[in-house]
């Protein structure tokens, strides 16, 4: 017999998992191009803005969040990383 509940929990987590990569890599790429065009309207006497280092650093972080993500899915679903030695 097919537990219905177990079936829908296991898609809703997959479909939740997987927009939220997908939304953390996105919001990366978006903070990356508006650090990228906040330094191409800056003079170079000027150094960087504020705004700029703050839109990198959430880039980086939000792509180190998207690919721990990945990893540990891949981590989970290889069934070597889970031998006894």
């Amino acid at each position: 017999m097919i537990d219905w509940n177990a079936l829908l929990l296991v898609a809703a987590v997959a479909i939740g998992a997987a927009t939220s990569v997908s939304l953390a890599f996105a919001l990366g790429i978006r903070f990356l191009t508006n650090a990228k065009h906040i330094q191409e309207n800056t003079k170079k006497k000027e150094g960087a803005k504020p705004l700029e280092i703050l839109n990198r650093v959430a880039a980086y972080a939000l792509f180190t969040i998207a690919s721990s993500a990945i990893l540990y899915g891949i981590y989970l679903i290889v069934p070597y990383f889970h031998l006894d030695k």
